[in-house]
């Protein structure tokens, strides 16, 4: 059944869309987002920032730089679903016909909101759309070109990943993941299987709702002329030991949540792989303190604990 605010919502306008950017702490970011965000054409688009508990003066100095720009101020840190979700509110109860998420840290192509349209409304079972999204410091090079959904205790899997793009996925496809750094939702689909999950607070949530899209048996399609350039660090981190041990942390316990939940009969096979990633971080990165954290976290996911990790 779908929430109760989400069940009341008002009549559709057709066409209105909102784009829903999360900011936490990271207004410098936000702003280069937003920038090429009012560059968008072709579309009646209301931007929207949900501003998560940020102490940095984030607030104060987007609306200085943007004068007009729509803000929902949160008094706390809601996570990353949780902060999604009350952009995704607003947007229906404003009668929106899609909801685009779109993490902070990109850059969109002029058109790319337009064909992310254009492909759902040619797809009526189609719930969610995705981008192709390139890495920003690498223009050329692909970070995703559709996905997978996890299976036997695996990853979500990311089609291109590290590619040059040379044309080879340059057709829309149906897939099983479409990643939440630029994820356009029709708001009807929303009202079917709920809003996003906010057990996982940050990391894995984008892979349950699509989880959740796949039991209703709507589509997730791939749409290869959206274009979306993203400042990836999770790769660079992870080598150089930068990483806070609190996402390693975040990242094991979903994880193994999201399987608990959705993939009991491969819980085994995640855990194991769980581990073997915990020795990889202690014995080849050689970061005891977060291979201590992703440990903490293979508990915490086995034990079934939610939300945020307090200590």
């Amino acid at each position: 059944m779908p929430p109760k605010d989400l069940a009341a919502a008002p009549i559709q306008l057709p066409g209105l869309t909102y784009t829903v950017i999360v900011n936490w702490n990271g207004w410098s970011e936000t702003v280069e987002c937003l920038q090429s965000c009012f560059r968008l054409s072709g579309v009646n688009n209301i931007v929207l920032v949900i501003d998560n508990g940020s102490t940095d003066g984030s607030v104060g100095h987007l609306r200085r730089l943007f004068p007009g720009l729509r803000v929902i101020e949160n008094d706390a840190n809601l996570g990353f679903a949780g902060a999604c979700n009350v952009g995704i509110r607003a947007a229906i109860q404003a009668g929106a016909e899609f909801v685009w998420l779109l993490n902070n840290d990109t850059v969109v192509d002029s058109a790319a909101l337009a064909e992310l349209i254009n492909a759902l409304r040619s797809r009526p079972k189609a719930a969610f759309a995705g981008s192709k999204i390139y890495y920003a410091s690498r223009p050329n090079v692909i970070w995703f070109a559709g996905g997978a959904l996890p299976t036997l205790g695996s990853e979500p899997f990311h089609r291109g990943l590290d590619e040059s793009d040379e044309g080879k996925y340059d057709t829309v496809t149906a897939c099983g993941f479409i990643t939440g750094c630029s994820l356009l939702a029709r708001t009807t689909a929303i009202a079917a299987i709920g809003v996003m999950p906010e057990d996982y607070f940050v990391y894995w949530e984008d892979v349950d709702w699509n989880e959740r899209a796949a039991v209703a048996r709507t589509q997730r399609i791939y749409v290869p002329t959206s274009r979306v350039w993203h400042k990836v660090g999770a790769s660079s981190q992870e080598k150089t030991g930068q990483r806070n041990p609190a996402m390693d942390r975040y990242v094991m316990r979903n994880f193994i949540l999201f399987h608990r939940q959705h993939r009991p009969h491969s819980l085994p096979l995640a855990v194991l792989r769980g581990w073997l990633r915990t020795l990889k971080i202690l014995f080849w990165y050689r970061h005891p303190r977060r291979s201590a954290a992703s440990f903490q976290g293979m508990i915490d996911g086995i034990c079934g604990r939610t939300g945020q990790i307090n200590g």
